[in-house]
């Protein structure tokens, strides 16, 4: 008789068993869920950073960048993005504990040529860039080392900025082209219109940020 109940009562238990598993399987997504949740919160968090910081750097360039071309046009403002504009991107980035930059695909400064993650970036800004009406908001993503990266478009915004990157002998002087190519031989930022995509602000967030 005792060996007639107990198997029912195993058949019990695994079924009891089974249930709880099931039970366990249930409650996984939950969790996926809200890493889901927290990776979206950490994407605004770096929105947030990205936009202050980059709206910090273009002030501090643009004030500075108005005032040289004030005091003697083209020619003076050349000198002053050779040698002032990168002092203030290093300092901001120091600060900030961040790598700040400004890239194109078609760089003044060699040194603002684009790295391998960029140019893939860049190349999601530039097709969306085709599309009517399109606006271009900025990209943030985490990359294999652990940084963050927060990305967003340069557009030429003004007619000033025809003065230094328009049409050599339209919108260019000659004169001032012959500075430009003194100070960046191998300049080919040049022959864009207004509305343009020009480049991108580059910013890495090291891990600990």
């Amino acid at each position: 008789m005792m060996k007639a109940f107990s198997l029912p009562i195993i058949l019990l238990l695994l079924i009891s068993a089974c249930a709880s598993e099931k039970k366990q399987g249930i409650n996984e997504p939950k969790d996926t869920k809200q890493s889901l949740a927290t990776a979206v919160l950490d994407t605004a968090k770096y929105l947030e950073l990205g936009d202050d910081l980059m709206g910090e750097t273009k002030r501090k360039i643009s004030t500075t960048l108005v005032d040289a071309m004030e005091k003697g046009g083209v020619k003076y403002a050349a000198q002053f993005c050779n040698l002032v504009a990168y002092p203030i991107v290093d300092s901001m980035s120091k600060v900030h504990n961040a790598r700040i930059r400004r890239v194109s695909d078609k760089p003044r400064n060699p040194n603002d040529a684009m790295d391998e993650e960029e140019q893939k970036v860049f190349a999601i800004f530039k097709a969306k860039a085709q599309m009517p009406n399109a606006e271009l908001k900025p990209i943030v993503m985490q990359h294999n080392d652990g940084t963050v990266g927060y990305y967003a478009p340069i557009k030429i915004s003004m007619p000033t900025c025809l003065k230094c990157h328009g049409e050599v002998g339209k919108d260019i002087k000659a004169e001032d082209y012959k500075v430009l190519k003194s100070l960046y031989p191998n300049d080919v930022a040049v022959g864009y219109k207004e509305g343009d995509l020009r480049g991108m602000f580059s910013i890495r967030f090291s891990k600990a940020h």
